[in-house]
């Protein structure tokens, strides 16, 4: 075995370790570059990612150096008049990668649905209703996938187990998340 690591599994990598957070900054990255305080306006009380990932400031500078510490963002220091110099940051290639990747996946786990595939709609709905419906389409697919193995699964348990409960927990959870994912693909 290689001792060297292909580029694609440095990608890999870092993408396994990104958070939610993480991500929705590449995708406020990816149009244009920003300062922090640019930023927290998206998380903060109005903002458009409030009410999914809601961000306190310290936890959004945290996050940007990390993932300028991954290269997946650099930072340029401006200058605004007299105003103490502000850092800029942009997009990596490497970031562009990951985030174009992370948008195209559907969540493999039905509890995902509330925080990752709600960001991945976010981003996808400015690049048009094609990438929704496409993503969209993907999640229903992962979603019957995992509720087909939910209920092989459960065929093997004594129904009057814990476990069968906890089978039938998530079979109700992602049977509600597919009639909700089903909705929303009609109103596209």
């Amino acid at each position: 075995m290689s001792a060297r690591v292909s580029q694609a599994q440095r990608v890999t990598a870092v993408e396994s370790a990104l958070t939610p957070l993480h991500y929705a900054m590449l995708g406020l990255l990816r149009d244009q570059p920003a300062h922090g305080y640019q930023l927290q306006h998206a998380f903060g009380v109005g903002g458009d990612l409030n009410a999914i990932v809601p961000v306190e400031q310290p936890t959004l500078y945290a996050a940007l150096k990390e993932l300028a510490r991954r290269r997946l963002i650099e930072g340029r220091e401006a200058r605004e008049g007299l105003r103490p110099p502000k850092v800029v940051y942009a997009l990596t290639a490497d970031g562009r990668r990951a985030l174009i990747e992370w948008l195209r996946e559907p969540v493999a786990r039905m509890r995902q649905v509330r925080l990752d595939f709600l960001l991945k709609v976010y981003f996808n709905r400015a690049r048009g209703k094609q990438r929704v419906r496409a993503l969209v389409e993907a999640q229903i697919g992962a979603c019957n996938r995992y509720l087909a193995d939910l209920q092989a699964g459960a065929a093997a348990l004594d129904r009057e187990s814990f476990a069968y409960l906890v089978s039938e927990s998530r079979a109700s959870a992602a049977r509600s998340t597919l009639a909700w994912l089903n909705e929303y693909r009609a109103s596209l």
